[in-house]
């Protein structure tokens, strides 16, 4: 039962999982139009974000062993998402990155995101819009990113 200094909080919570749940929903949930799993999903965006990641360091992001990520690129590279390459400072290290598809996955889930907010978004005047962005914003900016302090 939540207490009166944990309460705030927990409302938080509430809601930003109500959030999360509705931009998931059969988004991302291998339908046959969009046939990628959310830990493919959180993969492929880890890419994009950096423009190139090795295989220890996906895995690290996603705190699983070099082997198993190793696997599951291996499925997004059967689907034309991500390609293998060298890296030309050091040849034992492979590259992955992402493909055109690959990309344009990103920028389809992306679109579709925003496409689906803009209504609930347009309910908040400007000025709770332009406050609540600001306060996502340095709560985010807040939280330890994974890697750091470990």
């Amino acid at each position: 039962m939540p207490d009166k200094n944990t309460e705030p909080l927990e409302q938080f919570l509430i809601s930003l999982q109500s959030v999360n749940r509705y931009l998931r929903s059969g988004m991302l949930d291998g339908q046959e139009s969009f046939p990628i799993t959310r830990v493919q999903w959180l993969i492929l965006r880890h890419i994009w974000r950096s423009r190139k990641r090795t295989i220890g360091e996906l895995a690290s992001h996603l705190n699983v062993r070099s082997s198993t990520m190793s696997q599951m690129i291996d499925r997004l590279e059967k689907s034309g998402l991500v390609y293998r390459s060298t890296d030309t400072a050091d040849t034992r290290i492979k590259i992955i990155r992402l493909t055109d598809k690959g990309n344009e996955t990103i920028r389809h889930v992306e679109s579709m995101w925003l496409s689906a907010l803009v209504e609930p978004f347009e309910k908040l005047s400007r000025e709770e819009r332009t406050h609540l962005v600001q306060l996502m914003r340095k709560l985010s900016d807040a939280i330890p990113k994974r890697g750091e302090n470990q």
